[in-house]
């Protein structure tokens, strides 16, 4: 059992993806997914260090959801199995009812509307079954094509964290995203909040 309220890891779909349970398998196409340079470019965290510290990364992220503080699945095909990137809702707090979503494509799905589809369904789970009150959202501020993906799901921007990460390029800023629970079910009325989105 993970937690009280899921015995089990939970997966979600949608009309073209699966979000499952990570491998420790799933470790070397992760890794060179996350180490692509225009990947890793927007990474507030930097590149993975290659295939041994991903293994280590979905080894923390198995613990992380064995003690309730969050889930990170690994985004496949509907109807395969390959690796093609992460989504997550993390850093959960149970008391504050409060997540972070955070996610990385694989370079042949950008531009495809890719997180436009999935975003629905994670939030659906985020609020309707985590019971969360808040998700929030962390990302450069360059990464324009993320922070339009989060405007148009509902997030609002709080602020820019100045100088808040230190990676390859120097010290650069994060923007500090949010969506709140009643923000959310207004807007998910009108759309049903996604369809179907635990598989198990």
């Amino acid at each position: 059992m993970l937690t009280p309220s899921f015995a089990t890891y939970p997966e979600l779909e949608t009309e073209r993806f699966r979000m499952r349970q990570p491998r420790l398998e799933d470790a070397a196409e992760l890794a060179a997914i996350y180490e692509h340079p225009e990947v890793a470019r927007y990474l507030l965290y930097g590149t993975t260090g290659g295939e041994p510290k991903m293994r280590e990364k979905l080894t923390r992220d198995l613990e992380s959801a064995g003690r309730g503080e969050g889930f990170r699945w690994v985004l496949c095909a509907r109807t395969g199995d390959v690796p093609l990137g992460t989504v997550g809702l993390f850093n959960w707090s149970s008391r504050d009812r409060r997540a972070e979503v955070g996610y990385v494509l694989g370079m042949p799905l950008w531009g495809q509307g890719v997180m436009k589809e999935l975003m629905p369904t994670v939030l659906h789970f985020g609020f309707a079954r985590m019971g969360l009150h808040r998700i929030e959202a962390r990302l450069d501020p360059r990464n324009v094509a993320s922070q339009r993906v989060l405007t148009r799901a509902g997030f609002q921007q709080e602020g820019i964290l100045r100088d808040n990460n230190a990676g390859p390029e120097g010290f650069t800023d994060t923007a500090l995203l949010s969506l709140l629970e009643g923000e959310w079910s207004r807007a998910a009325g009108a759309a049903e909040g996604g369809s179907n989105p635990v598989l198990a």
